[in-house]
């Protein structure tokens, strides 16, 4: 009488904590109405929900409303699990009552600058999690609400013996699943001639990538060897679409002490395409040799997320691995594919045909092409003027162009910190920031730094970075770009003493500033600590700014170019300029790809020439352009003219050393 009693308080205990079965709780939710409806018109499942333990993933009105799928019985079986699993009890895949019981997979992500994870049942959301039901003979249920329908693989004809398919058994029947429209058999035939089947039909958990025929058309089949087989698979890992942590690379089965590729998966912006954006997967082949060089491979996804048994199938493009096409056939690719360069690719054919036939002649290259964001996000006032003259938009084309390979690591690993580029008086600047192994590369041109997001996209004849700003276009004043750039903070901080620096922000005039650099400022540091201590300790912003004021030309914003035009038409060893204080005597030369400027005797290199803001030009140089009397001093601070003199002494003793 008591055992009767007691299971009688815990089973009502348990209604209590677990409440309604499976098919109350949808009928209880009208954002579930729809799926709900489906399960009513079907009796083994309406039974299933009602009468047995389970897990139910349950797609919302919108997830149902979007599915192009059938919505049959098998439709909603594969949404169901026969065990109760709350959240917390997920593993890496759940069985699904669909016949042959086909794996839910199962992504548990961390959620960026948060302590929470989201989770993902293929490639849906789950939104709600863990409402509890039960069953009138108290089994345990957990109903899970995610944010899009789950789609099985199912043969087309029904055909028991193909359910449940590896993906070795999905590429062998590729047209009894559906995908006759987009035949694998070429990449299949490799699999096959290289002996890696196995790897197709190992159980466990991958993600595999699979070229259609239509991307074999300009790749020899036999560069498809073994190491390129093995670098479409990521093992132990099954990635799907929104589950993957873009950029993010991974392992791939070629990964020994040769050869290294990683794949990683991006959704880029494509403008006109459904939702903006397109699927891609790349690979890095970091590590290579003759036939698998370095270099990144870009494909874009056309068949995402297919389940498989042993874990997901993705439909590529093209192989992976294989670079295959020059830069010029990598560019007209992009506009056949609507790819991330397709702004790019549309402004080099129909405004600078000319600069697409410097790409053809030229050997090795690095090319830094801004993407289709760049394009979107940049000043469209300023770019229909550029678009509409020749002459500045081939510069600008050219500041973007560098005539030998300049890789990822070169950058990062500081073995290249500038270089020379098509652009005769300008360079490109690199930069590394951030931790070894979160880095973010950077490259500056014409005053715009930019930042590198994705890299080393190899092409026969060289590499193409993709970058999130337009070079040459400048967006910033030379206020913001003093004040932002690291190298002229010493400058931008005496500026500060006084009403200096204010000027710089006044977009409606141009200027020309020769700005010294930190290291200008650090020759006389190191060398004469104290003077250097009393100009930037505040009390002297009248003499730091009649300093900085003999470096700045009002009226005008002068490149390199103007410059050495001026000087050479002068006709004389030197030609003067009005600065803001007193007259600059100019002498440019250039020696062995370096602009220096000679003012008075002292001669300064001009270490970032055309930094381009929206008010005028920068020129970053080596050395303070300054001589004791070029600074006037009230007589009634003896202390002043002490530091001042002090200053200029320093000045003149380091320039005899």
């Amino acid at each position: 009488m008591k055992d009767t009693l007691y299971i009688w308080i815990f089973g009502s205990l348990l209604s209590v904590v677990w409440g309604e079965n499976l098919y109350e709780l949808l009928q209880s939710r009208s954002d579930l109405s729809q799926f709900a409806d489906l399960v009513t018109k079907d009796e083994l499942v309406l039974t299933l929900l009602k009468f047995r333990q389970g897990t139910l993933f349950a797609p919302t009105n919108d997830a149902i409303q979007m599915h192009r799928g059938p919505k049959d019985s098998n439709f909603l079986l594969y949404h169901l699990s026969n065990v109760a699993l709350t959240l917390d009890k997920l593993e890496q895949s759940v069985t699904s009552e669909l016949p042959g019981n086909p794996p839910l997979w199962v992504t548990r992500r961390k959620i960026p600058e948060s302590e929470d994870f989201e989770h993902f049942i293929n490639n849906a959301k789950v939104i709600e999690a863990d409402v509890k039901g039960t069953t009138q003979s108290q089994e345990q249920q957990v109903l899970h609400i995610i944010d899009e329908a789950l789609e099985s693989t199912v043969p087309v004809n029904k055909d028991s013996s193909l359910s449940n398919p590896d993906a070795l058994r999905l590429l062998e029947k590729a047209n009894a699943f559906g995908l006759s429209g987009m035949q694998v058999t070429d990449f299949f035939q490799r699999i096959i001639a290289t002996d890696r089947t196995k790897i197709f039909s190992t159980p466990g958990g991958s993600t595999f990538f699979i070229p259609v025929n239509k991307g074999f058309e300009t790749v020899s089949r036999e560069k498809v060897d073994s190491k390129v087989v093995d670098g479409h698979v990521v093992p132990g890992a099954v990635i799907f679409t929104r589950a993957s942590i873009p950029g993010r690379p991974i392992k791939t089965l070629t990964f020994g002490d040769n050869i290294k590729v990683t794949l990683a998966m991006n959704n880029d912006s494509i403008p006109g395409s459904p939702g903006g954006y397109q699927p891609s997967v790349q690979s890095n082949t970091r590590s290579g040799d003759y036939n698998h060089p370095k270099g990144v491979v870009i494909s874009s996804i056309v068949k995402a997320n297919i389940p498989v048994k042993n874990g997901v199938v993705h439909l590529i493009e093209k192989p992976l691995v294989v670079i295959d096409k020059d830069m010029v056939n990598f560019l007209k690719g992009i506009e056949e594919r609507n790819g991330r360069l397709q702004e790019f690719y549309k402004v080099v054919k129909d405004y600078a045909p000319d600069f697409m036939e410097e790409i053809t002649r030229a050997g090795e290259l690095t090319l830094f092409a801004p993407s289709n964001d760049a394009f979107i996000n940049a000043d469209q006032d300023i770019l229909s003027r550029l678009l509409a003259n020749s002459e500045k938009l081939r510069e600008v084309l050219q500041l973007h162009l560098v005539r030998r390979r300049v890789s990822s690591d070169d950058i990062e690993l500081r073995t290249v910190v500038e270089v020379d580029t098509a652009d005769r008086h300008r360079k490109l600047y690199f930069n590394a920031i951030g931790q070894l192994s979160n880095r973010t590369l950077t490259v500056e041109g014409g005053g715009v730094n930019a930042t590198i997001v994705q890299g080393d996209i190899a092409a026969l004849n060289g590499l193409v970075h993709i970058v999130d700003k337009i070079l040459g276009i400048p967006s910033a004043s030379m206020l913001d770009k003093i004040l932002s750039d690291p190298m002229m903070s010493d400058s931008a901080t005496l500026g500060s003493q006084s009403g200096f620096n204010l000027r710089l922000g006044d977009t409606n005039r141009k200027y020309t500033y020769f700005v010294p650099s930190n290291d200008a400022w650090l020759k006389i540091q190191r060398n004469h600590a104290s003077t250097h201590k009393k100009l930037f300790m505040g009390g002297f912003g009248y003499q730091s700014e009649q300093a900085l004021e003999h470096h700045l030309l009002i009226g005008r914003g002068m490149k390199i170019a103007d410059l050495e035009e001026l000087f050479q038409n002068s006709k004389s060893d030197r030609t003067q300029i009005q600065m803001l204080r007193g007259r600059l005597n100019l002498r440019v030369e250039k020696t062995q790809g370096d602009y220096y400027i000679e003012r008075d005797g002292i001669r300064a290199r001009v270490i970032r020439p055309d930094v381009q803001c929206t008010n005028g030009v920068i020129h970053v140089i080596d050395e303070v352009l300054i001589h004791p009397r070029d600074v006037s001093v009230s007589s009634s601070s003896t202390r002043e003219l002490s530091v001042l003199a002090s200053i200029f002494s320093s000045v003149l003793a380091f320039r005899s050393l």
